[in-house]
Order: structure tokens, then sequence, then C-alpha cells
């Protein structure tokens, strides 16, 4: 007997129930190589591992060490996954008529990579010229984008059937140009049609040194109201190209196993620990391309001197005047400290994307147990040695090891807002709901039936039971987006250990009624779980209920 809840006048009743059809929320891809996850007090480490000739297989568990902060670790789990032993791919297997799920469709095991491709507007400069009494930028850029974008086509147009590809863009928000496929004639299309025209200027962040004629303080003064604007322009690209990496970590949560992230940029002035902090617990290694390749650098004069006082937003003087071009660092933290790898400088980007692709060739996941007194907040340094020569080792650098703190309301509050702004439906908590139109208990009305996974439901144990809570809120939108209506429930978990093993594998089910408002094109059904602030999130077109 399995539980479900049902929604009757605003309240929710848990029932069991025997005669249900299951629901089965499960995994789609069954690759179990994660580049990183702690789960519960387990770690895993994703580790590729290359000699000059390629990927190195035939490796066992002997082969490796693992510390953690500098203190060898017992290797308790240990897998070893080679795409040459990938079967060909098998036909997709598309939901069932009237049924949405948030879990990206990649399907099972004839998926040789997971690659996500984000084609980035927002940090590919327009407009390297100079005007008046500007200082002329060392480094040119123009058209950083466009060219990606041409190898990006020519890598889409040999791509593996095998290799799971989704294109998304990142303008002032993030879009989706398409979620995950294996199919070229599906791609190429939507890339070839991609604008990739800049939405950021190089002067508003990249200002140079002015050398006007006026005397005294007036040179130093606009420079420093250049500097000042670059910097409030820069925190908005960066507060928004972090809100899109948060939205492609929740969309990839419950893909098991390693996915790539090639990021087709240029000019990132942000963290790269802060952003590697976001794809991290997603499993997810970054390869950030330098769109600029090659980079031809203007060579500065002796007469405008760079002022060291003026010390600018970015730590290096007038942005413009940079010694290197401004991101190259950024990238190359954040491909280390995700396992992954930076291109740049380079003019074979086609090779750079293939190479990225590619890198999971071979994948070797090494798990540790750590205990309780190791759950202290902290960033936690992983060093990973193979007791044999000649191999280079590509790995994620540690992990935070969270404390079970509860979420704050704030914390819930943050996570539900970036549910709703996000195109991507968010998989943190796996969510399918199966949609019918009926005319019960009111005309034109529609039946939701759904299915919940707890596997990540944080649940008290105690008595033989485990209890929680989910909170349950469907949005009903209109073609623009407005809210026209809003209704929340919570569900009061309450399992046996007994009962606990099957619910594991069915998810809880839930139904609702449903009577659209005038207008509604678009029903948003979101489950948080109000311990942890995981967030599933599902779009649901009316235009595509039968």
């Amino acid at each position: 007997m399995t539980p479900f809840a049902e929604f009757i006048g605003g309240r929710v009743a848990i029932v069991l129930a025997s005669l249900l059809v299951p629901v089965a929320v499960a995994s789609q891809n069954s690759r179990p190589a994660p580049p990183i996850h702690v789960s519960t007090h387990l770690v895993q480490i994703g580790i590729i591992v290359r000699d000059k000739n390629g990927a190195a297989p035939a490796l066992t568990k002997d082969d490796f060490a693992v510390f953690d902060r500098g203190k060898p670790q017992t290797i308790s789990v240990f897998t070893a996954e080679s795409a040459a032993s990938a079967p060909q791919p098998l036909p997709p297997q598309p939901l069932p008529p009237n049924t949405f799920s948030d879990l990206p469709q990649v399907n099972g095991p004839a998926v040789r990579s997971i690659t996500i491709v984000l084609l980035d507007n927002l940090n590919t400069l327009s407009g390297n010229g100079h005007e008046g009494y500007e200082t002329s930028p060392y480094w040119m850029e123009d058209l950083a984008l466009a060219n990606a974008k041409a190898h990006l086509i020519e890598f889409i147009s040999t791509l593996d059937p095998r290799d799971r590809v989704a294109i998304y863009g990142l303008s002032d928000t993030l879009h989706v140009l398409s979620d995950f496929t294996g199919d070229r004639d599906r791609l190429l299309p939507v890339l070839k049609n991609y604008q990739t025209t800049s939405r950021t200027n190089r002067d508003e962040v990249e200002p140079g040194k002015w050398h006007t004629p006026v005397p005294g303080e007036f040179n130093p003064y606009m420079d420093a109201q250049a500097l000042q604007l670059a910097a409030i322009t820069n925190e908005r690209r960066a507060a928004a190209t972090m809100s899109a990496l948060q939205s492609i970590a929740s969309h990839v949560a419950n893909i098991p196993g390693r996915k790539n992230l090639v990021w087709l940029t240029a000019n990132l002035p942000f963290s790269g620990s802060a952003l590697a902090r976001i794809l991290g617990p997603a499993q997810i290694a970054a390869y950030p391309v330098d769109g600029r390749a090659l980079l031809t650098r203007k060579s500065p004069g002796t007469e405008w001197e760079i002022d060291d006082q003026l010390g600018g937003v970015l730590g290096i003087g007038m942005p413009a005047q940079s010694s290197e071009p401004i991101g190259i660092d950024t990238m190359q933290k954040l491909a280390e400290e995700t396992g992954g790898r930076a291109f740049v400088n380079t003019n074979d980007l086609t090779g750079a994307i293939r190479d990225a692709v590619e890198d999971s060739a071979v994948t070797y996941t090494l798990g540790f147990y750590i205990n309780s007194d190791s759950l202290d907040g902290k960033f936690h340094e992983l060093k990973v040695q193979l007791h044999r020569s000649g191999f280079g080792l590509r790995y994620p650098r540690g992990y935070f090891a969270l404390k079970d703190a509860p979420a704050t309301q704030d914390d819930r509050h943050n996570s539900f807002l970036i549910a709703i702004k996000s195109p991507l439906d968010s998989s943190a908590i796996p969510l399918q709901i199966q949609v019918s139109r009926l005319n019960q208990p009111t005309p034109d009305s529609l039946s939701l039936s759904g299915s919940i996974g707890i596997h990540d439901i944080q649940l008290a144990e105690g008595d033989q039971l485990r209890t929680g809570a989910l909170d349950i809120t469907v949005i009903e939108q209109d073609q623009t987006g407005k809210v026209l209506r809003e209704s929340a429930n919570r569900i009061h978990l309450r399992f046996s250990e007994k009962q606990y093993p099957d619910i594991l594998k069915s998810g809880i089910r839930f139904r609702k009624s449903v009577q659209p408002q005038s207008g509604a094109t678009t029903l948003r059904v979101l489950v948080q779980d109000p311990a942890t602030a995981a967030i599933g999130s599902l779009t649901i077109p009316l235009a595509h209920v039968d």
C-alpha cells in the first residue's frame, strides 16, 4: 500500500491506497560517475585519468589513494566506466500522453556523455573601439561569440548520436534553445538562427584611462567615475550569470553522473571559486571556452602610463589596459575546481569543444565515508594520487561539508523565486504529473495526478517512523507570464520503516483538481522540502493537454 495525498477544499489528507497505478519517479540515466557528490556521509569523486595517448583504462581501486584535508581515506566505493563500451543509442522513450516530468529527457543505457552548451551573449563584449580621450583597449575581442558559434556548428555537424547535448543562451536572462538531444538535425537549425549580438558594451564594464588636456584632477575624476559605473554594471552582470548557472544546476540535479558544461564565453570578471560552488553540488564539470581565440594585443604606448594608485574595481588599474585578457584566471580556476578544463588563447575552438565533450571517455568514481564530526560547514580540499607514473589526473579540488542545519524562511523564499524565474524546470525533487481534462467537480477543470520522488527529502527518524513535509504550489500564468492565481498546500509525511523502501521506489502520489482561470496558458507546479529549501518545478503548457 502506497501513500498519496489528495487536495480537498484546501485541506490535504494522507491516505493509504493500493488501487492507484504506480507512477515511477526514477532516474533516466544509469551512469554512476558523478564528479563529486556528498550524500549523507558518503563523498564520491569523479576522476578523469589520461596519458599522452588519451584516456587510461584498466585501473583498479588499489591504483588510487585519496586524501581529505591531508588525511588518507579508505576507498569504499569504486567504479570505472568507459564510453567505448556504451551501446548504440536506443530510440527515445517519450512520456505517455498528457504526462510531464521535471527530469530532463536523457534516455538511459545508450548515453555516452551529457553536455550543456552555454552561448554567452552577456559576457562577450562589443565595442572594443574607443572615442575621444579614452585610451584604446589593449585587447580586441569583438565577434567572440560569433566565432565560437561557428565552431560549435562545425562540432554539432559531427555529433555522435550517443552524446546528449542541451544548448542554452545567456543574455540578460537564461533562455532555452534546445534541451537534451542527440539529434543533429534538431540542433543545427536552432544554432544557425541564433543571434550572437553582445548584451554588454566594453566601455561600460572595461573602461580605459582618460587623457584629456584638462589640467588638475579632472582625468583621475573621470577614471574614478568610469570605474564606479563598471563596478555597478559588473555586479549586475555577475548576479545574472550566477542565477543562470543556478538554474542549469537545478535542472540537471537528478541526472546521475558527470555532466559537462561547455561555456562559450570571454570576459568573466567574477570569482571562479564562487561559480564552482554553484556547479559542484550538481556534479557539473566546467569547460570554459574563450571565444576570443588567439588574442591580438594592442601594444601600450609610452605616452599614457597606467596610474597604479587608481587600482580599479578589478584590482588591475584601468581594466582596458589590463596586462592580460580579463576572464582567463576565472576560467582556469573554475575548470580546476570542478574537474574540467579551460580552453584559452587557441584558434582550434572546434577541437576544444570536441575535447570537452569527449573528456569523460573513461571515468573513475572513488567514494569514501566521513563521520558526522566532519560536517563542519567548511571547504574540504581533496587530493587524489595514482600509484602509477605517466598519467595526469583531473578531478574536483574539494567539497563543502555542509551541516544538516534546517533551511531558513529566506532560504525557502529565495529558492522559490529562482525556480519561478527560471526558464528551466528544477529536478532537485523529481516530479511527474499526468493531466486529464474533465468536467468534475466543475466544468472545464483539470485533474492532476502526480508522483514526487522522496530520495532527497530530509526526513526525521524516530520511534520506527520517518516524518517530514512537502509544500506544493500550483501557479496559473497567462502567455506573458503574469500570475493569474496561486494555490499552496502542505503535505505532512509519516512513514513506517517498513513502508519507506517501497515509497522510495514509487514516490508520494498526489491528486489535485484545477479549474484554470480565463486566459491561463501555463501551469507551474512547484514542490519544496521546507527542511532544506530544495525545490522541484514543472511547467505544463495547457495547449499540450488533450
